[in-house]
């Protein structure tokens, strides 16, 4: 029986609502956190002509043979005994999460996104770079660490500063994101040069849209924010938003299938502005973003579209 390998970290909601979809239709679906290994789980892998062959075992053990997808969703950072030196951890951590993700990597199966996309895919400069030559409309935008270029850039206007790397690592080592921030040029001073920076400039909402991908299937949700902190960035103020379907245009469709064609992604959750004259903006795709919340706000059956991905039901290869 073909196994379906959820790869994730406890407490994930998203992860639990497309489990507890499989289980209910019977399919054969193991939950493994990296996290666990090597302290809890084990791997055991021979190499044979047809590939690797043998198991990974945690709370549950899986056949390396049967399995037919693999969901890399959240799982934590592989984990070594606290009690070791730095440098043993830290070999030990590297060597753990080569020998791991390469067995199970290299297997003939669906990846729902392989991590090297996945990783690959997160580098904002070549989402957008990709993004336009697939057609889709993105912002003026540059990427610098030049002070002149970054004024000569913004010149008289208001533009939008965002984070290039997704967030930053607290003190208390918890990873939080940056939000979307406006800036004029009188804001920068020469601190610029310690790093790159990237700036947009301000694209006019009427809404935005998290469009979610998932294999051969879109699901369209726009998101209104109802407060002036949501409109600039809708992360910082949930509860003001309110969500409804919508089609997609033909022209971004085809944009979009190109890009996540050039990327190597079977998900994505992507992120657009619609401008008050209809036009549809490319922000970012996420390949691992999150969106069962939508499913539940929106009522559009995610869970039900991952699920069937996973058992390989719509027959994309």
């Amino acid at each position: 029986m073909s196994t379906v390998l959820v790869l994730t970290g406890r407490g994930d909601i998203t992860a639990d609502a497309v489990v507890d979809e499989l289980t209910r239709r019977r399919a054969r679906v193991v939950r493994y956190d990296t996290a666990d290994f090597p302290v809890s789980s084990k791997v055991a892998a021979t190499l044979g002509s047809q590939g690797w062959q043998g198991s990974l075992s945690g709370d549950r053990r899986v056949e390396l043979e049967s399995i037919s997808s693999v969901w890399w969703r959240r799982p934590g950072e592989f984990a070594v005994p606290p009690d070791w030196p730095d440098e043993a951890r830290a070999f030990a951590a590297s060597e753990g999460r080569v020998g791991v993700l390469g067995v199970l990597g290299s297997l003939p199966a669906r990846w729902i996104n392989h991590p090297s996309r996945d990783s690959a895919a997160n580098y904002k400069p070549v989402q957008l770079a990709v993004a336009a030559r697939a057609g889709l409309e993105i912002p003026r935008t540059v990427i610098t660490s030049d002070l002149e270029h970054a004024r000569e850039f913004i010149g008289s206007d208001e533009v939008v500063y965002k984070g290039l790397s997704g967030g930053v690592l607290a003190p208390d080592r918890r990873h939080r994101y940056i939000p979307t921030t406006l800036l004029r040029a009188s804001d920068l001073d020469e601190a610029l040069a310690g790093t790159a920076h990237l700036f947009q400039e301000r694209v006019p909402k009427a809404f935005e849209v998290r469009l979610t991908v998932i294999g051969s299937r879109m699901f369209p949700v726009a998101i209104h924010a109802g407060t002036e902190a949501a409109k600039l960035d809708w992360r910082t103020d949930y509860a003001s938003l309110t969500y409804r379907r919508l089609d997609v245009p033909v022209d971004v469709e085809k944009g979009v299938r190109l890009l996540m064609d050039e990327l190597g992604l079977f998900f994505g959750a992507l992120d657009f502005a619609v401008t008050p004259d209809g036009r549809w903006v490319f922000f970012e795709v996420n390949p691992n973003g999150q969106w069962h919340w939508l499913a539940v706000k929106a009522g559009v059956p995610m869970v039900e579209a991952m699920a069937d991905a996973l058992q390989r039901k719509d027959q994309q290869a």
